[in-house]
């Protein structure tokens, strides 16, 4: 199995958040050291790219199983996995245990 296809079926059904939504951070924040040094491991990974649009990851995706981690444009401080499934890009919002 693919591992986009992997995570869509392995998706809980909860409830549906939208920006209007208020979800508190139970997360201790990070060190500006510890966030730095996440950026920099991030950053040496090829299935992450960085911040951009739905739009500009929907063009890197060519073929079912494909998929990328990004930053959120619309969600600062957020993390959107977009994958291909069945010829349509999909968009997960990644969130931590805690629900943020």
């Amino acid at each position: 199995m693919k591992p986009f296809e992997d995570a869509l079926k392995n998706q809980t059904i909860g409830p549906v958040l939208n920006k209007a939504t208020s979800v508190e951070c139970t997360s201790p924040p990070l060190s500006r050291a510890a966030n730095c040094a996440m950026v920099d491991e991030l950053n040496t990974e090829p299935w992450y790219q960085g911040e951009m649009s739905r739009k500009e990851a929907e063009q890197l995706l060519k073929k079912c199983g494909d998929f990328l981690v990004r930053k959120s444009t619309t969600n600062p401080g957020s993390y959107v996995l977009t994958g291909m499934h069945h010829r349509q890009a999909k968009h997960l919002l990644l969130v931590d245990p805690e629900g943020t």
